[in-house]
């Protein structure tokens, strides 16, 4: 726990498909030419998988008991310690957050299945961690300047969002097929409308060919597929392009160049990132957490997690060091 690392995207997922399976009731969440499969059955199903977790493989379900209550005492200490997170700190993020993802925020969370107000409830779980964690610790302006200039030296910094280019593509398994979609675009064709009607790719036929942005440093994208991208100009597409035995069409839709972030804008993210590493290396936040989750009544009502309560005392007790640096500075 003394390594705590919010993972909150995965447990919005799950609430959120909760909230949208409630109200089954009686018809039964699935059925099968006539059989029904409550959504009771549905949970215990989900309850039962196996997850990779940083301590190993878990059940799910007592995976997600397991931090529900691990963010409800971090949220609680926070408020304890009278460093609750502000408006302010939430609303700043919000706003970095809108601006990285270039004015599609919407779309983005859509697509992980997200709202705006599940995204503000992470941001607030996150700070609260993170106020904590840095409770009375100063970071001197010139250790942040030295930090945010270092990385700009860095190949991928954080801080250089490299040229990046919105991508079209329409797959076909035969070459004779690629080179009858290239004729029909060079006939004058929508690109969507072809792609609709020939691609060979499920998710580029439904988005009619959209794919998405691509950089020259994704590695997941082939090398010959970045080439091909970079080398046209803003709705220009190729010829069939052979890429692991398939073949690709592809368009440059979009341009969003290089970007430096300015240091105003990123100074407050480098101050947390510093001070969270000096609070952990001193130790002060597990000792708080250790103290704070002893005395929490924590409760299980149900036979199968019940013991999940002792173990996160017992976790958090075995990472007590009574040599710990505590930090003076409230």
């Amino acid at each position: 726990m003394h390594k705590t690392r919010i993972r909150i995207v995965a447990l919005l997922a799950l609430a959120v498909m909760f909230s949208a399976l409630t109200g089954c009731g009686r018809r039964g969440l699935i059925r099968v030419n006539g059989d029904k499969v409550t959504k009771e059955e549905f949970y215990q199903r989900l309850e039962a998988v196996t997850v990779q977790t940083p301590q190993g493989p878990k059940l799910a379900g007592a995976y997600v008991i397991e931090q529900i209550i691990n963010e409800k005492l971090i949220q609680q200490l926070a408020a304890e310690l009278k460093v609750a997170p502000t408006k302010a700190q939430i609303d700043r993020k919000l706003e970095f957050i809108k601006k990285e993802s270039g004015g599609n925020l919407k779309r983005a969370l859509m697509q992980g299945g997200i709202t705006i107000e599940d995204l503000k409830r992470k941001i607030e779980l996150e700070q609260s961690f993170v106020n904590v964690v840095s409770r009375g610790i100063d970071v001197p302006e010139t250790e942040i300047q030295k930090a945010y200039y270092e990385s700009l030296k860095q190949p991928n910094s954080p801080f250089v969002r490299p040229e990046r280019r919105r991508m079209s593509a329409i797959f076909t398994k035969t070459k004779a097929k690629a080179d009858k979609v290239y004729s029909m675009l060079a006939s004058g064709m929508d690109f969507g409308a072809v792609a609709l009607k020939m691609s060979d790719n499920t998710i580029s036929s439904k988005n009619q060919g959209i794919i998405g942005w691509v950089d020259r440093n994704m590695t997941m994208v082939p090398q010959i597929v970045r080439d091909t991208l970079f080398s046209l100009k803003v709705g220009d597409f190729s010829k069939p392009v052979n890429v692991r035995g398939e073949f690709m069409v592809i368009r440059a839709d979009q341009v969003r160049p290089k970007k430096v972030q300015k240091y105003d804008d990123v100074r407050e993210l480098i101050r947390e990132q510093l001070a969270v590493r000096r609070g952990l290396k001193e130790g002060t936040f597990r000792k708080d957490m250790a103290l704070f989750t002893e005395k929490a009544d924590i409760v299980v009502n149900a036979d199968r997690y019940k013991d999940i309560p002792e173990m996160i005392k017992k976790q958090v007790a075995d990472f007590k060091l009574p040599g710990a640096k505590t930090n003076k500075k409230t």
